[in-house]
C-alpha cells in the first residue's frame, strides 16, 4: 500500500470511533449500536466502528451486519471496521459486513470463525400429519441457515487469499481461532492498527 493512503488511513483509524461496541451480541448490543448510528446518517466522511466480543445471537449480528451493509451501499457512508481483543463468531459475522480494505485488527486481537451452530430440541406429539409437518418446518429452517452461512461466509472471504472452500473446510473439522497477524497474512483483514 502506498505511504500517502496507509497515512489517510491511519489517520482515520486513530481517531475516537464514531461506534463502539462490546460485550455479548444480544438485544442490549443491538440497542448500543443503533442508539450510536443513529446520528450518525448522512455523514460522508469516514467513520471507524470499533467491536469487542465474545459473540452471542446470530440473528441480532445478522440485522447489525445488514444495517451496515445498507449504511454502506445505499447511504454512501464510509464505515471502516476496527476489532479489539476478541472478535469471536457473532462478531465475525458482523465484521464480514465490511469490505476488506475497511477492515482492521488491533494487534492483540483473534478471531473466532466456526460452523453455525443450532441447539434445539424437537419432540414430536400429536398425528404423522402434525409430525411431518414440524419435521418439514424444522428441515426448511435448517435450510435457510445453511444459505445464511454460506452467504457470510462467502462476504468474509470475499478479496482474501482465502477461498469459501477453504474457510468451510476449515471451520467444519473446528472451531478456528486466527491471531490478528495470522487474519492480516490471509488477506481477511487490511491491516493491524
Amino acid at each position: 500500500m502506498p505511504r500517502k493512503i496507509r497515512a489517510a488511513i491511519t489517520d482515520i483509524l486513530i481517531r475516537e470511533p464514531a461506534i463502539r461496541v462490546y460485550g455479548a451480541v444480544d438485544e442490549t448490543f443491538l440497542g448500543r449500536f443503533l442508539e450510536q448510528l443513529k446520528p450518525l446518517r448522512g455523514h460522508t466522511e469516514p467513520l471507524v466502528f470499533e467491536l469487542s466480543t465474545t459473540g452471542g445471537d446470530a440473528d441480532l449480528a445478522r440485522r447489525i451486519a445488514e444495517e451496515i451493509r445498507l449504511c454502506r451501499e445505499v447511504a454512501g457512508m464510509d464505515l471502516y471496521f476496527v476489532g479489539k481483543a476478541m472478535v469471536y463468531s457473532a462478531g465475525v459475522m458482523i465484521m464480514a459486513a465490511f469490505p476488506t480494505p475497511r477492515r482492521f485488527l488491533s494487534r492483540d486481537a483473534v478471531l473466532l470463525i466456526h460452523a453455525w451452530q443450532i441447539e434445539k430440541e424437537i419432540r414430536f406429539s400429536g398425528s404423522l400429519n402434525v409430525c411431518a409437518s414440524n419435521a418439514h418446518d424444522f428441515l426448511a429452517e435448517l435450510d435457510v441457515a445453511r444459505k445464511l452461512e454460506h452467504q457470510t461466509f462467502s462476504d468474509l472471504v470475499q478479496g482474501t487469499d482465502l477461498s469459501y472452500e477453504q474457510l468451510s473446510e476449515q471451520v467444519n473439522k473446528a472451531d478456528w481461532y486466527l491471531l490478528a497477524e495470522e487474519a492480516a497474512g490471509l488477506g481477511l483483514v487490511n491491516g493491524l492498527v
